[in-house]
């Protein structure tokens, strides 16, 4: 009699299932809904300038902003930062502060496309990784880049010196998978 007084708790729901999948999307529309605020209430305008300024999308494609010198100069030295603004049809690109882009990252690494950090970087690139993507790109030989992994090694490609700007990528597509 014991036994029954005692109800049998609910199992989570299978990953692959139906609800499972119900359950992760709410959440994933939570996450997006939070970063999308964090940006709107921190967004700086873009001042369209002669500085091209360039930065990864998370698809590995190359996006530039027209900036001026001065806001140019801010992304530079960490003051500003790149973030994905995640619409409900797309995602969009933005400016705000570091300390917002800070507070993004803890939300969602991949949120997050370009801050100038002292100790690591995000999304940093040299001169001539811009141009060697560029290349790449403009000859349809770019390879496309997964989704980055949530680990703190999602942006490790900027802070070690590779010899080539894609021999981080080309390791580290299939082992990760598994």
């Amino acid at each position: 009699m014991a036994a029954a007084e005692k109800p049998i708790p609910k199992l989570p729901p299978l990953p692959g299932s139906k609800e499972y999948q119900r359950i992760e999307s709410k959440k994933q529309m939570e996450l997006d809904k939070a970063l999308r605020e964090l940006v709107l209430g921190a967004q700086v305008v873009t001042e369209p300038g002669e500085t091209a300024f360039y930065f990864m999308t998370r698809k590995g494609k190359l996006r530039r902003l027209e900036l001026t010198p001065a806001q140019a100069k801010q992304l530079e030295d960490g003051a500003l930062a790149v973030v994905e603004r995640p619409e409900p049809a797309q995602i969009e690109h933005s400016l705000v502060p570091a300390a917002t882009a800070e507070q993004m990252f803890a939300l969602s690494k991949k949120s997050v496309r370009f801050l100038n950090r002292t100790e690591s970087p995000i999304g940093f690139m040299s001169d001539d990784d811009v141009k060697a993507q560029q290349a790449a790109e403009a000859a349809g030989t770019a390879p496309e880049i997964p989704d980055e992994p949530e680990g703190g090694e999602g942006s490790a490609e900027a802070a070690a010196p590779p010899p080539e700007g894609s021999a981080p990528e080309g390791g580290s597509s299939e082992p990760q998978a598994q």
